[in-house]
């Protein structure tokens, strides 16, 4: 839908930044994945990440997969993460790999159309590992096309019933991005509010 929806060159672009501002704030580690129906690794954990890796990242874009597998997607990052935050331990004496707080900003247009509560507990499996995946959904610039204009289908009880797209949508932490310009005062609020939910139960 990134191809049909033409997001994809602004998610590109959007990407290009987010990793630019992360990189330039060393935050740690940076990893780089594609997904669809399948999550390819375009840039792995422990790989120093550079304008020139960032550039053969974002080369290997191609938009071509026909869906997006969102649970498969989740349940491979987490692992991922897990992967990171092992290694990370067994590196460190201090045993600090315990303590890492990972952040994902997942860049899509949100169309989820599966099951979004398996989605749903995907994300609260995220949060309960201290990994917080925010989501950035690359809206449309045509208002008629936006995703708040968006209605969705459900039948709850065999009735027909048709509500608003984000109602109940699976990611509890999602920006709806139009503007480029926007995108690394939403970083720096993101980081923000990360190291505040930190210090809350949700992370306990």
């Amino acid at each position: 839908s990134m191809f049909v929806n033409t997001a994809g060159a602004l998610a590109l672009e959007a990407l290009a930044t987010l990793t630019q501002a992360l990189n330039l704030l060393e935050v740690g580690d940076i990893s780089v994945i594609s997904f669809g129906d399948q999550v390819n690794i375009l840039h792995p954990f422990g790989k120093p990440f550079s304008s020139a890796s960032g550039a053969a990242s974002l080369a290997k874009f191609k938009f071509e997969q026909k869906t997006t597998e969102w649970s498969k997607l989740l349940r491979n990052v987490i692992e991922m993460l897990d992967h990171a935050k092992d290694s990370q331990s067994s590196r460190s004496r201090s045993g600090l790999g315990h303590q890492c707080l990972q952040l994902v900003f997942v860049i899509s247009d949100a169309r989820i159309q599966q099951d979004r509560e398996q989605v749903a507990r995907w994300c609260r499996e995220a949060l309960h590992r201290r990994q917080l995946l925010v989501l950035l959904v690359i809206d449309s610039p045509d208002p008629k096309q936006s995703i708040l204009k968006l209605r969705s289908v459900a039948y709850p009880n065999g009735k027909l019933k048709i509500v608003q797209y984000l109602e109940d949508f699976p990611f509890p932490f999602y920006i709806i991005l139009r503007d480029l310009s926007q995108l690394p005062e939403i970083v720096a609020d993101t980081l923000k509010q990360w190291f505040q939910l930190i210090q809350t139960s949700s992370f306990s």
